[in-house]
């Protein structure tokens, strides 16, 4: 009798043994299976959930998995910032460009395009001064081929993640978190030509695009395929910075990543030493 009721228990140790390995196989087998786009679109999904209610509708509003993963990744590196960050809405446009504020934006921007011209006869500066909705933000991200490059590059680091490291298939607290951790320290191998949307500084015209013309044409624009023949050989980058300079505006710049050698940054000038520190450390301005 003892012998049979040990045959008995080593019979069901070894059932549920078996069983445990089943269902442990069907698991991998599962996350497996759902390897990577679903798994990669579930916890994006679950990144999502905790973001303001105003970037998850930006979201839905990118048009391809790989370019929702990267603004999701800026998204997540704004953090607490991102409310405060995040482009104006229509009322706040009217509101500003009827501000104080906005005055002395343009009286900056109009001593530059003086002291340029004085220094660069027969050339002048365009500047768009208009805020960048975030429709034409969304648009842009959906439509650049350098944001798509960048893109692309996070989803293929994003995947060998998932081959060295088990994420379930149904998102975790402990998986969302780690997959946040990720995005947030990755870097791609050429920054992204513009800022995710919402959180472009055209969005709330505390950045500035100056443009080269001479006469009606345009001699150094904005395009970054273009910076060492327009702007760099040239020497537009160094006279646009000096022009800048010389009267003591309140801009910093140019941008370094992406290079960017017409963009400058609009902001008071106790904070100008702080806001280069930030963009340089970034790459988000």
């Amino acid at each position: 009798m003892p012998s049979e009721i040990s045959s008995l228990l080593l019979r069901h140790r070894v059932r549920r043994l078996a069983l445990g390995l089943l269902l442990a196989l069907y698991a991998v087998a599962a996350t497996a299976a759902s390897e990577p786009a679903d798994v990669i679109q579930a916890h994006l999904a679950a990144l999502a959930a905790d973001l303001p209610e105003q970037a998850r509708q930006a979201l839905a509003h990118i048009d391809t998995p790989q370019r929702k993963l990267l603004a999701a990744r800026s998204y997540a590196k704004a953090g607490e910032q991102l409310v405060e960050r995040w482009s104006w809405t229509a009322e706040q446009i009217r509101r500003y460009e009827q501000s104080a504020d906005y005055d002395r934006l343009l009286a900056e921007v109009d001593a530059v395009k003086k002291a340029f011209e004085e220094q660069n006869p027969g050339y002048s500066l365009y500047v768009n001064l208009q805020v960048r909705t975030l429709e034409l933000q969304i648009e842009r991200w959906n439509s650049n081929p350098g944001v798509a490059k960048a893109a692309n590059e996070l989803y293929g680091a994003v995947q060998r993640e998932l081959s060295s490291r088990a994420y379930p298939a149904r998102p975790s607290a402990e998986s969302t978190q780690r997959m946040k951790r990720f995005l947030v320290s990755w870097y791609p191998s050429t920054a992204a030509p513009l800022a995710a949307p919402g959180l472009s500084a055209h969005g709330q015209l505390r950045a500035i695009d100056f443009q080269v013309m001479q006469g009606r044409q345009i001699v150094a624009g904005t395009s970054i395929a273009a910076v060492r023949h327009a702007w760099d050989q040239p020497g537009w980058r160094d006279r646009l910075q000096r022009a800048v300079q010389s009267v003591g505006a309140q801009f910093v710049g140019p941008l370094r990543s992406p290079n960017e050698p017409w963009h400058y940054t609009y902001t008071p000038s106790v904070q100008q030493a702080g806001l280069q520190a930030d963009c340089s450390a970034q790459r988000a301005c």
